[in-house]
């Protein structure tokens, strides 16, 4: 969503500013659509306007009202657009069904593209087999814990679960899919710049170690959405925000899915 043009008019530089980890600050540079904020112990980089809706507030109320309530139209008219392209979209598939003669399909108990936004391209999500986190362990040999999100590697395969976050606040991961059907997958690592991890090293050398790499989709313990066999056809080292709010380095892992075997 483009809303950086209009906020960033509004004198951001040398605006006074409080983040909930390292205090009072100034916001010393504005450069496209990153902030540039000094700390009494450090300066560090922002996206903006996520970094209002998460992680600072201006010093004083008055102005901090007014970002808010820019932020606020511009997320309803992205709202508005995708809620505008999801019911063309629906129109579309009934079309198409009605042309077919095809029995209505029995309808999943909620709708899971709610809350995805136009980025996600959600349009690509494989909606089954959908396994437990048990079945998963089973059948790839491998042990999920704690978050659940992770890069897993055994003898002949490389097993990427991508857990999807329904808060939507201070997730770290950036996971999605490309409009032409990729998925960016991103590396390992929460704070600081990303390194090239056994687990990232994994997915990079996958095709010269001859192991697969199967992408999960995560929702919940009991919805591991099963997307196929993936293969890399990229990665790029890029800027992103860490669990702080923190621009840093992270690997884009851009996987590719391949055809199934008959």
């Amino acid at each position: 969503m483009d809303i950086q043009e209009e906020l960033l008019q509004r004198q951001l530089l040398n605006l006074k500013v409080k983040h909930k980890a390292f205090g009072e600050g100034i916001v010393k540079e504005v450069s496209g659509r990153y902030l540039t904020i000094e700390f009494a112990a450090k300066e560090s980089k922002f996206i903006f306007p996520d970094v209002f809706e998460n992680y600072i507030v201006a010093e004083d109320p008055t102005i901090q009202s007014a970002i808010m309530a820019d932020i606020s139209k511009a997320r309803q008219a992205a709202e508005e657009q995708r809620q505008a392209v999801e019911a063309a979209q629906k129109v579309e598939e009934g079309c198409r069904v009605a042309k077919k003669q095809v029995a209505p399909t029995k309808k999943i108990k909620r709708n899971i593209e709610d809350g995805f936004g136009l980025d996600y391209n959600v349009q690509h999500l494989a909606k089954q087999p959908i396994l437990t986190y048990q079945q998963v362990e089973d059948q790839f040999g491998i042990k999920i814990a704690g978050f659940s999100r992770g890069i897993n590697r055994t003898s002949s395969t490389v097993v990427l679960i991508s857990s999807v976050d329904k808060k939507k606040m201070g997730f770290v991961y950036h996971d999605h899919w490309t409009p032409d059907g990729d998925y960016i997958y991103s590396g390992e690592g929460k704070t600081g710049d990303q390194q090239m991890t056994l687990g990232n090293k994994a997915i990079v050398d996958a095709e010269r170690d001859r192991k697969q790499i199967h992408l999960f989709v995560k929702f919940s313990p009991r919805e591991y959405y099963y997307q196929g066999v993936f293969k890399l056809v990229d990665y790029t080292y890029d800027d992103d925000k860490d669990e702080a709010g923190i621009v840093r380095k992270e690997y884009k892992f851009r996987l590719r899915k391949q055809p199934t075997e008959d």
